[in-house]
């Protein structure tokens, strides 16, 4: 009795351990900051070299010489991907899911939801189990140079974190108006990306600055027209329910992503849904046949709800 005692408190004391020692600028800040470009890729390299089921890799440069980096995550057999890209056969044989971070860097919840969810999978291996029915193509920071023109005052309503990133480029690209155009380098190279990996599901976060409202987060699935209907009806029927339910168990309000139907008149008007042109995420992967998810917080929102309410997002797609 006495040696199970032992290894039980060896045991909690190495995971607490494990988890301090990768605590993030996000947690050690009370979650009232997160962490610069640098900070964020140390991170994911630390998480690369402390698994096997972790591989960092850049898939291309923005216009100001930063990598653009994504972390792949799989129990997969990693000696036999390259060999199936050159074949032109899909990498992975599981469902894989891509999640996208930072695409608007002042909206950066997602990269830090995601860090620790890394964390519990990868290191405290509380949430291992995971990976036995999916694969992760994680981005930390898509618009990498929009993310390091950080301020306290680039989106003055903002309730946090401390200092956020510019919502457009270098070269003033707004990347979720650019997926049909590809006008831009980093754009170009995720659609590289996306086309060598295909991933099977897609989740873009965001935070929204519009009308404000009750629910920690809210979210849109495309399930009109310019989808598959099959797909369609999966998201309408089986995925949204699901994912409402899961979210809503963890503590969160969580609703469609809507908008007015006249600014000007407010709520009065009414509330709409609607199908996304290809400019933007949702609609560009509905035109691909594929599956994808926007989650939008709300910025009056305190920043450390936000970021745990998209966790509560991510984590319900395994």
């Amino acid at each position: 009795m006495q040696i199970k005692v032992i290894l039980f408190v060896l045991l909690v004391y190495t995971a607490s351990f494990a988890q301090n020692n990768w605590t993030t600028l996000f947690e050690r800040s009370g979650f009232i900051s997160t962490s610069d470009y640098n900070e964020t890729m140390n991170y994911f390299k630390r998480l690369d070299e402390a698994s096997d089921y972790a591989d960092l890799f850049g898939f291309g440069r923005s216009s100001q010489g930063r990598d653009l980096n994504c972390l792949l995550v799989t129990k997969e057999d990693k000696s036999s991907i390259e060999q199936r890209i050159a074949e032109g056969k899909k990498p992975l044989e599981k469902a894989t899911i891509l999640i996208i971070n930072g695409i608007h860097s002042g909206e950066i919840e997602g990269k830090d939801a995601s860090m620790i969810l890394l964390r519990e999978i990868l290191i405290t291996k509380e949430k291992e189990y995971l990976l036995d029915s999916i694969n992760l193509l994680v981005v930390p920071i898509f618009s990498v140079d929009g993310h390091e023109r950080k301020s306290k005052y680039n989106r003055i309503n903002q309730n946090g974190p401390e200092e956020m990133g510019w919502r457009t480029t270098a070269q003033n690209y707004n990347l979720n108006r650019d997926w049909i155009k590809a006008d831009s380098p980093e754009m170009q190279s995720m659609l590289i990306l996306i086309s060598t990996w295909n991933p099977d599901f897609i989740i873009d976060t965001h935070t929204t600055d519009g009308a404000d409202y009750q629910y920690s987060v809210t979210y849109q699935v495309e399930r009109f027209s310019n989808i598959d209907s099959q797909i369609g009806s999966w998201l309408s029927e089986k995925f949204v329910p699901y994912l409402e339910n899961k979210v809503t168990e963890k503590g969160f309000l969580i609703f469609p992503y809507v908008s007015m139907k006249n600014w000007s008149q407010g709520l009065d008007s009414g509330i709409t849904d609607w199908a996304s042109s290809p400019r933007f995420s949702t609609g560009y992967f509905a035109l691909r046949n594929r599956p994808s998810l926007l989650v939008e917080t709300h910025m009056i929102k305190p920043y450390k709800e936000r970021v745990f309410a998209t966790k509560a997002v991510l984590e319900n797609h395994f």
